[in-house]
């Protein structure tokens, strides 16, 4: 082996001959064959963390702790469980981990326990140091920001990175990590910029004006266009938002002062600025799939506390929240009959109010008719109507509890229709011999 971090006594990761690792020549997978090496026969590799599929790191060997019992399985020390979930598109809040372990505690009867968010603020006011400025209300619902500065910009930790790739994401640095690792998380897209390099230490997020470009984290520069929303400084885009960032004001080992972007953009306007500029994002991925505004400061804190733990430094105080439809949550009128109306099954007030609650309902009032007004949960875009409560009732409960009743009267009777069946015949006979019907719309209101 000439890898230059070895050493006498290490626990190493050993691969016998057969073994199946990533060969970084080829780029793909192959089976290892007994070889010389210098002359001398090799019937087997100490293997790095690229071959063994663990991280792009080919810099020397995977050294393991001096804790490793010789002889192990290597998935006994880093086996872990991965979860691929095949998510329907009205369900973005299940495109995080917290949604997913939300579903399961619905399901179960438990509780979650969400991830520590606090952390300590120092001032002044973060709206001393940079201003916000939303030029279209529809097109970004809610931009929310945090400022961080004195950090130290480096190499994630082995959990941080480990957890990502383990999701298909690779490792960037600390605080791109720990974006991307609270995306995950809640499923709240979010972006670091370098605040240093933002000029005007100003933010605006509007159109794009016919003719922008945008030279972005991919190496690659976009012509922009309206209506194509756009982050941008006072002398034009760092970011197309819900995509992706750009290149001048990424974060690098240089940077120590850094704004935290956590916003919430139109859906349809995300879906149709990456279908015309074809960059696909795990941000456009969930942006287009529709975030509730409530998910923003939430990942927000919880970034800005993962960031100052990893990093060091300090946050300004406060953030800043421009929320420009911030509205009262809507009610869903609920009665308690419309359960047995549709399921044919009775839930008594207790099991109806824990099931609700385990789902993330707030039950706001409760009158004696049968009648209950909900909030849907903040997290959840796809419940709007009565019947939306009832499939979830479904849902949870499970259909197997449905019961199987008759139909309450007679199927009735067949009635021949000699001329209809005539005409089908023909119209069957017609498409068979390869002619088309035409189907045309009167232009007349006779």
């Amino acid at each position: 082996c000439g890898a230059p971090n070895l050493e006498t006594g290490q626990k190493i990761a050993f691969a016998k001959e057969g073994a199946l690792l990533y060969n970084h020549r080829s780029g793909g997978k192959e089976a290892l064959k007994s070889t010389k090496i210098r002359g001398v026969p090799s019937s087997g590799m100490i293997c790095s963390e690229k071959e063994l599929g663990l991280s792009d790191d080919h810099s020397g060997i995977l050294v393991l702790p001096d804790t490793a019992e010789t002889g192990t399985p290597l998935v006994e020390e880093f086996g872990d469980f991965i979860f691929d979930a095949d998510i329907t598109p009205n369900r973005p809040d299940c495109l995080s981990i917290i949604g997913i372990a939300r579903e399961i505690a619905a399901i179960t009867g438990k509780t979650i326990a969400e991830p520590p968010s606090t952390h300590l603020e120092v001032g002044p006011h973060i709206a001393e140091k940079v201003n916000v400025h939303v030029e279209d209300a529809d097109l970004c619902p809610r931009y929310t920001a945090g400022l961080l500065s004195g950090l130290t910009i480096g190499p994630s930790p082995k959990w941080l990175s480990t957890n990502l790739e383990k999701a298909g994401i690779r490792s960037i640095n600390n605080v791109v990590d720990v974006t991307n690792y609270v995306m995950l998380e809640y499923g709240q897209p979010m972006h670091a910029f370098d605040f240093d390099t933002l000029n005007g230490k100003t933010v605006f997020v509007r159109k794009a004006v016919e003719g922008e470009q945008l030279a972005a984290l991919d190496e690659q520069t976009y012509e922009l266009r309206s209506p194509m929303l756009v982050i941008a400084d006072s002398k034009g885009p760092v970011g197309l938002a819900g995509i992706i960032g750009g290149v001048n004001s990424g974060v690098t080992e240089k940077t120590s002062s850094v704004l935290l972007e956590s916003a919430n953009f139109n859906h349809t306007n995300t879906y149709l600025t990456r279908t015309k500029t074809g960059i696909t994002t795990d941000a456009s991925y969930r942006f287009e799939r529709g975030i509730r505004p409530e998910l923003a400061p939430i990942a927000l804190r919880r970034a800005i506390s993962l960031i100052l733990n990893i990093c060091g430094g300090e946050a300004s105080e406060g953030m800043i929240d421009v929320y420009p439809g911030q509205g009262a949550p809507e009610t869903i009128d609920f009665n308690l009959s419309r359960v047995k109306q549709i399921l044919g099954i009775e839930l008594d007030r207790v099991t109806l109010d824990q099931l609700l609650v385990s789902l993330g309902f707030g039950i706001e009032e409760k009158n004696d008719d049968g009648k209950i007004v909900l909030t849907a949960p903040y997290w959840r875009t796809d419940i709007a109507i009565e019947d939306d409560v009832v499939e979830e009732i479904a849902r949870i409960s499970g259909y197997d509890s449905i019961p199987t009743t008759m139909i309450s009267t007679p199927i009735p009777h067949h009635s021949p229709k000699p001329l209809r069946e005539l005409r089908e015949s023909v119209r069957d006979t017609l498409a068979g011999l390869g002619m088309q019907e035409v189907i045309s719309y009167p232009i007349t209101n006779l």
